[in-house]
């Protein structure tokens, strides 16, 4: 490994200066910690930027992981890379931030960097949550977007672990396999096409990192946080379509965040009765489902155009009744497919359009135009204080059959029936992610 250290202030942190240790054969992989800077105003978030040469070869596996030591107060603190901050080894200057854990004082200190070898690729692309212990790590991109699409849409990753994909801010899109294509001044949504949507085409300059599910959350992983029964009706056999794999519906909004307003944080109970209390006192940090802005700038990838998927074929990407059969120990006739089993976005993310629709955070308030909202990732609230209709995106199966405007990427569900007791066999739920 090679370790560089610098001195760390409570502003600014001077330039790292090296210090080498033994090399292993394969690590002509260097790293300099080039600066460390508290936030300001004052607060427990440190911003890390450092530097690396010779990164890992994402093409042929040759991975790396960074480890952090800080030194406050004479007392260490290991930061992993993998596990705590998502800090790439890729070729290049990055910066990652770190939390402060509570009771640390923010005197001066010095910062040192490692480099080890790795069986992922380090970075922060993706968050990977253990369902069983809640251990929550961070993965980088594969060589492409395809590759790592190939290695998430897998047994595991529908099962036992659930696999989140980044959305950075958007001074930080260059992260993204299509960069260079996004409009140029933010992420974009709405239709002003369409516009009997009330959801005018607006382009978002975010300030915030996300991540949001890969998949909707399966029937399997849904049982794996130790709630109770699975409340689905999709249970059918369908050739090459396993059960577990299929998303969990009939949750209602309620079911999922035991909270009606959605402004109000989801307390972290061991044993609570809904998906979102479970999972965030397992990892010990604050999941929720998405807004409808952050679902739509994830489903559209960078597209601009009326539907997500451009001039592809549609059934290659979007779960529709084509795609299953009409059985009669489905309730509703109508069942669901396993997750992954279309084409993924441009970011990786599967079914978000088509299968299920999924709920939102966001209250349905009569003639709100999302593309009129000042903030991404604040959730639309009336004040309806009982069982007030929510917001769903996506769009179910069989509609994608009868009616076009669902298969627009700006469709938004607010079917008056769709309340936040509601528990549908037709309305899911992906996990959201606010990072920063």
């Amino acid at each position: 490994m090679k370790i560089v250290t610098g001195t760390v202030r409570r502003m600014f942190l001077a330039s790292a200066i090296a210090a080498v240790a033994s090399l292993p054969s394969w690590a002509a992989t260097t790293i300099t910690v080039d600066s460390v800077v508290q936030r300001w105003p004052w607060n427990n978030k440190v911003d890390i930027t450092y530097t690396v040469g010779d990164g890992q070869d994402c093409s042929s596996s040759k991975f790396r992981k960074i480890v952090f030591t800080t030194v406050i107060d004479g007392e260490t603190y290991m930061i992993n890379g993998v596990t705590n901050v998502g800090a790439s080894a890729n070729t290049g200057t990055h910066t990652v931030t770190w939390t402060l854990p509570k009771g640390v004082k923010r005197n001066d200190c010095t910062m040192s960097a490692a480099i080890y070898e790795a069986d992922a690729p380090s970075g922060d692309d993706y968050m990977v949550i253990d369902l069983a212990t809640g251990a929550v790590s961070y993965e980088g991109l594969l060589a492409s977007q395809d590759d790592s699409n190939a290695r998430y849409n897998t047994d595991t990753y529908k099962t036992d672990k659930l696999v989140l994909r980044k959305v950075p801010r958007w001074a930080e899109r260059a992260s993204l396999p299509n960069a260079a294509s996004l409009p140029a001044d933010g992420y974009p949504t709405g239709d002003s096409v369409n516009y009997d949507l009330v959801n005018s085409a607006k382009t978002w300059n975010t300030k915030r990192t996300y991540y949001i599910g890969v998949f909707p959350v399966t029937q399997a992983q849904y049982v794996k946080l130790g709630l109770a029964a699975i409340p689905t009706w999709k249970t059918s056999t369908i050739t090459g379509n396993t059960v577990s794999h299929r998303p969990v519906e009939s949750v209602s909004w309620k079911m999922l965040r035991n909270q009606v307003d959605p402004t109000v944080r989801i307390a972290a109970v061991e044993n609570g009765v809904t998906f979102f209390e479970r999972l965030n006192y397992r990892t010990g940090l604050y999941f929720d489902l998405p807004t409808e802005v952050m679902f739509e700038i994830a489903e559209r990838a960078g597209v601009t155009g009326t539907y997500w998927w451009g001039s592809n074929p549609a059934s290659d990407y979007t779960v529709s009744s084509n795609d299953v059969l009409t059985v009669v120990n489905d309730k509703y006739g109508q069942s669901t497919v396993a997750v992954g089993l279309k084409k993924a976005n441009a970011w990786g993310l599967y079914d978000v359009q088509g299968n299920v629709l999924e709920w939102c955070l966001d209250d349905f308030i009569s003639g709100d135009n999302m593309g009129a909202r000042a903030d991404a990732f604040i959730p639309a609230w009336g004040g309806d204080q009982s069982t007030g209709k929510r917001r769903q995106r996506g769009a179910v199966t069989g509609r994608l059959a009868v009616s076009a405007a669902s298969s627009l990427s700006s469709y938004r569900g607010n079917n008056q029936e769709y309340d936040a007791t509601s528990s549908l066999g037709w309305i899911g739920f992906r996990v959201a992610f606010i990072a920063d």
